[in-house]
């Protein structure tokens, strides 16, 4: 009684370990809470029955294959031929732990007969073997990973030898319960259960610490989103009352061109013409197309280009509403154009332009930034260099797009495709 305790204990442990791989690798699917753990309990149970029931180890194996490609196509955001492949990855990794397992047993001195029959030694062989999985699954799943949140290689890099250290007391279990003796002391069982709790909660932790600065990073994009927004709208309110004045005014500015004119007073003429064509030029400097979102965003980042001495040409056509979000566009555009004006920065000539251009076709959305760059490769200053282009690669995936860089006559250009119908 108390070894199959143990054993539905490994089962619960090992649907840990699925979670980490798929949602590390391809992210869980935007559903409610309670219909995944619906489903985490279902395989929890099926599992459980698997591995408690007298099956030969081929169907065993089989079986569990089939259970694993179900819960990654309902759970996880696949389609049903890398749910396949993923899940034949995942049994493929588990086989390989359990040998590894097996061989480094032996190495110690253990028979692998014995290991294979219920007891202090197959408690303990589970353990080490289900350890073992973690790590393959862990490295695995971070190599792989397509999920932002999903921990990366050096966030999994510390928590390695904290594994290794209970695969370490384990074996020191081994020398104070013997593997001869037919009991299963409540104290081992306990100490063994204690090592899975805390191996797990040490990775949900560390996920839920990633998770909790990922949430505070989208709430800071989404702060300069809105400032973004209150930027734009006011700077189109400003432009709309300064329009109505200068159409208010106009007869009055013509007016006095003419007796400027007539008493052949040119210089002042030319002056107040001036004035009246800074003054319209100036109005038109609001990015105005159909998207509020894109408006907004295009011209925070037109206006500190500007700030800068760069010219940005703009070719802009959208629809009124698409599926991609506010902060995501931003990490997009606001990126590429980070890259774009530190690049003309850098240039010694006067004309340093940007041209941009945005255009929506169906459920397509076509962006692509260009600007000169230097033909001497340079390093850019700052520690967090390439972490721009790896957020806009992350965010194009999301929606099923593609990106291509070129470089080439010194020109540099960044050219992207979103799926505005993706979720």
């Amino acid at each position: 009684m108390i070894y199959t305790f143990f054993e539905v204990a490994t089962v619960l442990f090992a649907c840990l370990l699925v979670h980490i791989f798929f949602n590390g690798w391809f992210g869980a699917r935007d559903q409610k809470r309670s219909k995944m753990a619906l489903f985490m309990l279902a395989y929890f149970l099926l599992h459980s029955v698997v591995t408690l029931l007298p099956l030969n180890p081929a169907l065993r194996a089989v079986i569990s294959t089939f259970l694993v490609i179900g819960i990654a196509a309902a759970l996880y955001e696949t389609t049903k031929p890398s749910a396949i492949y993923s899940a034949f990855l995942y049994m493929a990794l588990a086989v390989l732990s359990e040998y590894l397992c097996l061989v480094f047993m032996q190495m110690l001195g253990f028979d692998a007969n014995v290991l294979m029959v219920e007891g202090n030694s197959r408690a303990i062989y589970l353990f080490i073997a289900k350890t073992v999985q973690f790590i393959v699954v862990l490295i695995a799943a971070s190599v792989l990973r397509k999920n932002r949140a999903a921990l990366t290689a050096k966030q999994v890099a510390p928590l390695i030898p904290c594994l290794i250290v209970s695969i370490h007391i384990c074996i020191v279990f081994f020398r104070v319960f013997p593997y001869h003796e037919n009991g299963l002391p409540m104290m081992l069982i306990i100490a063994l259960l204690g090592l899975l709790y805390v191996n797990g909660i040490i990775i949900i932790c560390t996920q839920s610490i990633k998770n909790n600065a990922l949430e505070i990073e989208e709430q800071k994009l989404a702060g300069r989103h809105y400032e973004m927004q209150k930027q734009y709208y006011h700077k189109v309110i400003k432009d709309r009352d300064e329009t109505r004045a200068l159409w208010h005014d106009l007869k009055k500015h013509v007016t006095a061109l003419e007796v400027l004119v007539e008493s052949g007073d040119t210089q002042s003429a030319k002056n107040e013409y001036e004035q009246i064509r800074q003054a319209f030029d100036d109005l038109g400097s609001v990015v105005d197309v159909e998207n509020s979102t894109l408006n907004a965003i295009l011209y925070h980042n037109i206006n500190r280009a500007k700030s800068n001495n760069v010219h940005v040409n703009l070719e802009a056509q959208a629809s009124r509403e698409f599926s991609i979000s506010a902060v995501d566009l931003s990490v997009i555009i606001g990126n590429t154009f980070d890259n774009a004006i530190e690049e003309c920065l850098l240039i010694t000539e006067t004309q340093k332009d940007i041209n941009v251009v945005i255009i929506q076709k169906h459920h397509m959305l076509f962006y692509e930034i260009s600007n000169p760059c230097l033909q001497v490769p340079h390093r850019k200053a700052g520690n967090f260099h390439g972490y721009g282009l790896r957020n806009v690669r992350r965010c194009v995936e999301k929606y099923g797009g593609s990106m291509e860089i070129e470089s080439s006559d010194n020109q540099y250009k960044v050219s992207i495709r979103l799926n505005c119908a993706a979720k």
